[in-house]
């Protein structure tokens, strides 16, 4: 089952329209310990103190909604707590609430945190939950949020319930399908073109797979990227402007050459009999041929040997 968390603030904190997010629903036991702490630990941390998160999920921070939250915060003060968990030397690091730090270091305001002594797996969990919920992720800030993962060991379960996908297949003991493209996409594209990229919010999870296919086709594996990320770095505009260009640059892959037509060597009862470069197929119909039909549907292996067999004889 998915692991959820979830930290309930107050009904004039939720109101923030920055920072308003829907409840997901909670992890049992941790969840229920941390809302009944979570009332009284508010606490003011100097900013100076939090370090940033070592799993960054997000490719692009925009300056602009940066210096509106700050504003906000300048006029309304912080509604709500971001959350951090301790470090050695009475330092403290990010869980969630990115934005809202960097804000706060903007202003040079002291943060108002929950702090929470938790593994580097419920922080994960922690963060890529609060973050989706808040605003959404594009599918490739959600693949290198996992390459990063990944890169560490993490485990696919552990992935899942971070980015919150493939829920029902883990369920039903089902292929994960969207780790695994996730997998396929920053297997071909190395984290310096993502990054050239940037989010590319309007493009999904098939469009990214297509262009890490037409990458790796056209023999560019990930450490002979650089064509793509200047195109990426030399266009003006956004992400998904960005993200055209590379695809713009991927020289064209040149044609398959036609595929020749099966050669047909015998087609009277009680078998056809077609041959192409790559393979022969013998077809034995159940209407022209039964009895032989269902002889070598028992015995299959009985008529590969009878045809070695016939092999070995036309050399002698």
């Amino acid at each position: 089952m998915a692991r959820k968390i979830t930290f309930h603030v107050s009904p004039d904190e939720v109101a923030d329209p920055d920072t308003a997010a829907k409840p997901a629903p909670a992890l049992a036991g941790m969840a229920r310990s941390l809302q009944a702490a979570a009332a009284a630990s508010v606490r003011d941390l100097d900013v100076a103190l939090i370090e940033d998160s070592p799993h960054q999920d997000r490719l692009e921070i925009d300056p602009d909604e940066i210096a509106e939250l700050a504003q906000s915060i300048r006029q309304n003060g912080q509604l709500v707590p971001i959350l951090v968990s301790p470090l050695p030397a009475g330092r403290f690091r990010i869980v969630y609430g990115r934005r809202r730090l960097l804000a706060l270091r903007q202003l040079g305001q002291v943060a108002k945190a929950l702090v929470r002594d938790l593994s580097d797996d419920q922080a994960i969990i922690a963060q890529g939950q609060e973050n989706s919920a808040r605003k959404d992720l594009s599918f490739i800030e959600k693949a290198a949020f996992a390459g990063q993962l990944m890169a560490e060991g993490k485990s696919d379960d552990l992935i899942a319930d971070a980015l919150n996908i493939d829920q029902k297949a883990r369920a039903n003991g089902d292929k994960l399908t969207n780790l695994s493209r996730i997998r396929q996409v920053i297997q071909r594209i190395s984290p310096d073109l993502i990054r050239a990229i940037g989010a590319a919010p309007g493009f999904g999870r098939d469009r990214w797979y297509s262009l890490a296919q037409d990458i790796e086709k056209a023999g560019f594996p990930p450490g002979n990227q650089t064509d793509f990320i200047k195109a990426a770095e030399a266009r003006k505009g956004t992400s998904d402007d960005r993200f055209a260009a590379v695809e713009r640059a991927i020289p064209s892959k040149a044609k398959a050459p036609p595929q020749a037509k099966p050669q047909v060597l015998a087609t009277e009862a009680p078998a056809i009999v077609k041959t192409t470069a790559l393979k022969a197929t013998i077809t034995v119909s159940i209407t022209t041929a039964k009895d032989l039909h269902a002889w070598i549907r028992k015995n299959p292996q009985a008529a590969i040997d009878a045809l070695l067999e016939a092999q070995a004889k036309s050399k002698q």
